[in-house]
Order: C-alpha cells, then sequence, then structure tokens
C-alpha cells in the first residue's frame, strides 16, 4: 500500500540524505505517523485496490452512514442485492453515506457494502506534506540538538530546526483537523 510520505520526500524536505543505517528507523516513523493520521481523522486516505464487503446495523433511516469509500459495487439488504439507493455527497469522493427513498430496515449487521474503501485513489497532497513534517520533526528529534521549538506531538516528540519548519509544522496540525470525519446525521 501507498505511503503517505516517503524517505525521498523527506530528504527533499530536509535537503540532506538519511544515511542506510537509519533507512529502516525512519520507514518505522513513517508507518507511525501514518496510523497516528488515521486515527486522528478517522480516515484511510490510500483506498483499497480491490472491493471488499463491510457489515452495517440498520437503523429504520433512509441514510445508512459508510466508511469513506471511492467506488461501491454492491449494496445487500438482509442478503438481497438493492439498486434504489443514492451515494453522498454527489458527484465528490469520498462516499460517504447512502440514502433511499425506503428505508434500511433495523438489525444488525443486516447491510453489507462491498467498496474500494477509502478517502482517494492517491494520498491528498496536504495529507502528503502533513505527513512528511511530521516524521522530519521525528528525524530532528533524534538528529539533532540545536531546535528552534520542540513538542510533544501523539506518542513523539518532535523538533524543528527553523522558524519555516515551526510554521509547517502548525499547518500540518491545521491539515489533519481540517481532515477530520464529522458524521452529521
Amino acid at each position: 500500500m501507498p505511503k503517505y510520505t516517503s524517505i525521498t520526500e523527506i530528504e527533499n524536505y530536509l535537503l540532506i540524505d538519511i544515511e542506510a543505517g537509519l533507512v529502516s528507523q525512519v520507514e518505522e516513523w513513517i508507518d507511525s505517523i501514518e496510523n497516528y493520521i488515521e486515527k486522528e481523522t478517522g480516515r484511510v486516505f490510500v483506498a483499497d485496490e480491490e472491493a471488499s464487503i463491510r457489515k452495517y446495523d440498520g437503523k429504520n433511516s433512509k441514510k445508512l452512514f459508510i466508511d469513506d469509500c471511492i467506488e461501491i459495487t454492491e449494496v445487500k439488504v438482509d442478503d438481497k442485492v438493492i439498486t434504489d439507493y443514492l451515494s453522498y455527497p454527489a458527484n465528490k469522493l469520498p462516499i460517504m453515506w447512502l440514502e433511499r427513498e425506503s428505508r434500511f430496515p433495523e438489525g444488525k449487521q443486516n447491510i453489507s457494502v462491498k467498496a474500494k474503501w477509502g478517502y482517494s485513489e492517491e494520498c491528498p497532497a496536504e495529507i502528503k506534506l502533513a505527513a512528511t513534517v511530521l516524521v522530519v520533526g521525528i528525524i530532528n528529534n533524534y538528529l539533532f540538538k540545536n531546535q528552534v521549538q520542540s513538542e510533544s506531538y501523539g506518542s513523539y516528540s518532535v523538533s524543528y530546526r527553523t522558524e519555516k519548519q515551526w510554521n509547517d509544522f502548525e499547518q500540518a496540525k491545521e491539515i489533519i483537523n481540517r481532515y477530520k470525519r464529522i458524521l452529521v446525521g
């Protein structure tokens, strides 16, 4: 699965080469930041390549909130395929809910949706930037002693060597907040 950032993007941001002995550690930090961003936002930003099934509880409502997806291939209610639904938001990804004229009947895991789950086909550029900046903060904290500012972020300490990097960190936090999934319904 594609990552939200890469060694190359981090090297380009820092304008340094990551030493070969540190590459596996940086890869672990990339994975940790990816998991952190997904947990904070409630979203997976790179969609699955193959459709899979997820089950949902019917609540006798015309609206069914689902996990973010980019394509729905099948919806079943009580093991019967239905086609009388619309996906929303219309004309925009990710799809976040379904609506129909009749109701989705009450039941535990009685609705199955087969879809390509995730926010988009490729990681949004803003999320890539946020992930890069957060991993850079961890690397700075690990490698360098002279920092402009440091802060605990999630379970990591991040440090930034310049005001620009610190401003990028503040922007990364704002980006993550903007992408948080909020269900209305």
